[in-house]
């Protein structure tokens, strides 16, 4: 079973958009994906988690936790775990 990464994890993969994020949780709560608002995933076996807009930790942390997924400590180190987005990471843009 995969285990889930830490919440700075995600909130460094959310900082790379600039709109609103869904977050979905898999049926076996082993994979949490990120996607476009309008785009539902229910029929794909996820359960909606939250929609928020490049989220803290703490922000973060309270709505996984009020969505029932376990999350660990908020300062955790970045872990490698089974975070995913529906759709590829932008690059970092160069200045």
């Amino acid at each position: 079973m995969d285990r889930l990464p830490s919440v700075a994890d995600l909130v460094r993969q959310l900082r790379a958009f600039h709109g609103y994020r869904t977050l979905w949780i898999d049926e076996g709560g082993t994979e949490i994906v990120h996607a476009e608002p309008e785009e539902e995933l229910e029929a794909e076996g996820y359960r909606y988690v939250a929609t928020l807009l490049r989220p803290g930790p703490e922000a973060l942390a309270d709505a996984l936790g009020r969505a029932g997924v376990p999350v660990g400590p908020v300062a955790a180190e970045a872990s490698g775990g089974a975070w995913s987005a529906v759709e590829p990471l932008a690059p970092p843009l160069s200045v």
